[in-house]
């Protein structure tokens, strides 16, 4: 899936800006125009710009519309992109049905050629509800949304909306793989093109001084780059891979680096890498989930100053531009699929005939198709997790997982994840995966506020992980809420002096043991839950507050990460 964009070939028209929208019920179809409505922004999420709370609390259909009259030739082909519009999406065009999408953390892609004149009116119909058969689970009974993860269930369009022109025959993707060998480095490449016959193609690739390093004119080959300079850390040299054919040209970024799994740690270009950052959210005052430039500069401009190298991409996938920066930046990036809330934290069954069945594994696999068809060509991801916090401990689990796996090892190569909250010998699935995350909240959820309880219990639950799998070990979550300005001294729980207090204990273990790859903290920023008797104002885990301020706990890891 490539992603729109602007040249002499290709035009792309941004759709963002205010919409018509209005609350509708189920079963809606747009045969008119809507008659109530009210202006609504794209992006954004529809809970964080109401003032009333049924409307911010609606569970069900609401409809977004615009009149669309673009300056598109005949003889070029039209597609919208909707980037990601929760949950389950359906688009119409002067009412007519062109398709349906189920995931809000991925693009939905279409043709939608035959329909486009002039003064066509655009209808984006979206269900907000959570079932066992969308992405993270969930179940609706009485008009009541019950959801089993502790994010909050944001609802609208979040990422940019455009409708993109390509020629008739055009370039449909781009498949890019490298490693290298000594003072060599292979490139890999693989287009899908409409017209398989067309002999004029070019492919160049291209170095950050604008010299064409290797050429090619097949649709797939091997390219060999004498001294190329490697994507790293912090480090990040990108190259260009230039493609044109005699109606359609495309440029793909991409970067040069070995990332390998041996003797239980994570290497990247042959040396070890210990991986220091967070589990994030997309989460930010007024625009909620919506993909907001100046947010994600500034989240990149904290990780800097903290002194982190990588984050886990809780629990979705994230907005393109994210994973551009990271490229871009040098951060290291678990891509993780929406597959959250498999977990009911009591003893109803998760993995059965009328819960998590054969069809969600379907719609499971279809977003991890969806995710690495979309994230494949970054070189920032060094791996995709495939679930978090599942009930690992069933049975049932196992055929689930070991199908998901087997079938997600056909699209990529790259190392895959679970991230668990089970016990080593509780995991039913955890054998499957290349890594392992581990999240961890003793102190926190188990024996609340006493620190003492985390050093011993810790080493011998991470020791017991590693002993089993022999895989590298990535502490994935370990966090304690906390009110910013709130001190205590002695310190008490919510306190900032906690927090700092808690961080510490777990790293001491961290660095006793050898073992561990590394410490992602739950959370980089406090971010939107469902109400409840444990979050006031959502969950507090932040080490920067959620307008991106630092508590205590981020100068605490900042002393720590600099120096590690």
């Amino acid at each position: 899936m490539l992603y729109p964009k602007f040249n002499k070939s290709r035009k792309v028209f941004n759709l963002n800006g205010i919409w018509d929208f209005a609350f509708v019920e189920e079963g809606y179809v747009p045969s008119s125009a809507l008659a109530k409505k009210i202006p609504m922004a794209v992006p954004g999420s529809v809970n964080e710009l109401t003032t009333n709370r049924l409307e911010k609390n609606h569970v069900g259909v609401v409809v977004y519309e615009k009149v669309l009259n673009l300056p598109i030739a005949k003889k070029e082909r039209i597609f919208l992109r909707i980037g990601a519009a929760c949950h389950i999406c359906k688009v119409y065009i002067d009412g007519e049905f062109v398709t349906e999408h189920n995931g809000g953390f991925l693009p939905l892609d279409v043709e939608i050629s035959k329909y486009i004149n002039k003064n066509n009116r655009l209808t984006i119909v979206l269900d907000n509800r959570l079932s066992y058969q969308t992405l993270p689970i969930g179940e609706v009974n009485n008009g009541k949304q019950t959801i089993h993860h502790d994010f909050y269930n944001y609802f609208g369009i979040h990422r940019d909306v455009v409708v993109y022109t390509t020629p008739k025959d055009s370039i449909k993707d781009i498949f890019i793989e490298s490693a290298y060998e000594g003072d060599y480095h292979k490139v890999f490449y693989r287009l899908d093109l409409d017209d398989y016959d067309d002999k004029k193609i070019k492919v160049e690739v291209i170095d950050e001084n604008n010299e064409i390093v290797a050429v090619s004119n097949n649709l797939k080959d091997v390219l060999y780059i004498e001294n190329p300079i490697l994507w790293n850390i912090k480090d990040a040299h990108l190259y260009r891979l230039h493609i044109t054919t005699s109606l359609d040209e495309y440029e793909e970024i991409f970067g040069i680096r070995k990332v390998e799994i041996k003797d239980a740690q994570i290497y990247l270009n042959d040396k070890k890498v210990y991986l220091k950052g967070f589990g994030k959210h997309e989460d930010f005052p007024i625009v909620g989930k919506a993909n907001i430039s100046a947010v994600n500069i500034r989240d990149y401009a904290c990780m800097d100053w903290i002194g982190a190298n990588s984050f886990r991409t809780s629990h979705y996938p994230y907005a393109e531009e994210m994973y551009d920066l990271a490229d871009k930046l040098g951060y290291l990036v678990i891509d993780e699929v929406p597959a959250v809330g498999f977990n009911f934290w009591n003893n109803i069954p998760v993995f059965c005939d009328e819960r998590v069945n054969k069809k969600t594994l379907e719609v499971h696999k279809a977003q991890v198709k969806e995710m690495i068809n979309r994230d494949k060509n970054h070189p920032c991801i060094i791996s995709y997790s495939l679930a978090n916090e599942a009930t690992t401990w069933e049975d049932n689990s196992r055929p689930y997982f070991e199908e998901l796996v087997n079938y997600t090892r056909t699209l990529t190569n790259k190392p895959l994840t679970i991230v668990e909250n089970n016990s080593a010998h509780g995991s039913r699935v955890a054998e499957l995966f290349d890594i392992i995350g581990v999240n961890k909240y003793n102190g926190w959820y188990i024996e609340h506020g006493n620190l003492n309880c985390i050093h011993d219990g810790l080493k011998r639950e991470l020791t017991l992980w590693y002993e089993v799998y022999k895989k590298p070990l990535i502490v994935t979550e370990f966090g304690a809420d906390t009110i910013e300005g709130n001190h205590y001294l002695p310190s008490e729980t919510f306190s900032e002096e906690f927090q700092v207090e808690f961080l510490d204990e777990f790293c001491k273990v961290f660095d006793e043991l050898p073992f561990v790859c590394g410490e992602h903290v739950w959370n980089f920023a406090d971010f939107k839950t469902k109400e409840g008797l444990q979050r006031v104002r959502g969950n507090r885990k932040g080490v920067f507050t959620r307008d991106r301020q630092p508590k205590m706990s981020a100068h605490y890891l900042k002393h720590r990460w600099n120096k590690k």
